[in-house]
């Protein structure tokens, strides 16, 4: 399995001809959208162009998820769990959004998207299961802050958690630094262009912080 980042909550995940994207972001937020071929897209928000900008990637094949359900495509196993973003001034409406367990190469892979709660429910855990590489947001303001992603990973209890969703060059949502998780934490991992991993690397290892470059 080979892993990279584009910037915000867009990633790609390949398993050899197999690809699949997360959260397509939209030019307008100040980085270049990523364009590529993909089989399977994964929406977190499908509200927001933060995240549901799938019209820049290709294909007539591509199966998109943008919500709660199990799938089953190519041999690749997605379930979609129902969130509550809690971004709204209090008294409004929570705006609802997906999280999801995505299984690859029999690795288990938690990804948070544009989530903002506190902590996870106990349900909301039951449904992930044993997460092997969670990927979470640390930015704050509409999404999870460094305190709320610490909490939560230790609730999930991940071999690797791989922040997303925080301050770059170029961005023009205003969000923390990745700094501020990795303080909280207390890691200091050197950044890495891609993350190539199987199975056995992950056997018994307790969390580790991974950083990843975003792609250029």
């Amino acid at each position: 399995m080979v892993i990279n980042w584009f910037g915000l909550s867009s990633l790609k995940i390949s398993s050899g001809a197999l690809v699949l994207v997360t959260d397509p972001f939209s030019k307008t937020l100040g980085l270049t959208p990523p364009r590529l071929q993909t089989d399977v897209t994964v929406i977190s928000n499908i509200a927001d162009k933060a995240y549901n900008n799938k019209e820049s990637l290709g294909g007539d094949n591509t199966f998109v998820v943008d919500g709660p359900g199990e799938f089953d495509i190519r041999g690749l196993f997605i379930r979609g769990i129902d969130a509550r973003n809690e971004n709204k001034s209090k008294g409004e409406e929570f705006d609802h959004t997906t999280i999801y367990s995505i299984r690859m190469e029999n690795i288990r892979l938690g990804f948070l998207g544009s989530i903002k709660q506190k902590q996870l429910s106990d349900e909301q855990i039951d449904e992930l299961g044993d997460i092997d590489i969670l990927f979470i947001p640390t930015g704050g303001k509409t999404v999870l802050d460094a305190e709320q992603a610490v909490t939560i990973t230790n609730q999930v209890e991940p071999s690797i958690v791989i922040p997303m969703h925080y301050a770059q060059k170029g961005l023009k949502l205003k969000l923390d630094p990745v700094e501020q998780f990795l303080k909280e934490i207390g890691s200091k991992p050197d950044p890495i262009d891609k993350l190539t991993i199987k199975k056995g690397d992950l056997d018994g290892q307790q969390t580790k912080v991974v950083l990843i470059n975003p792609a250029r």
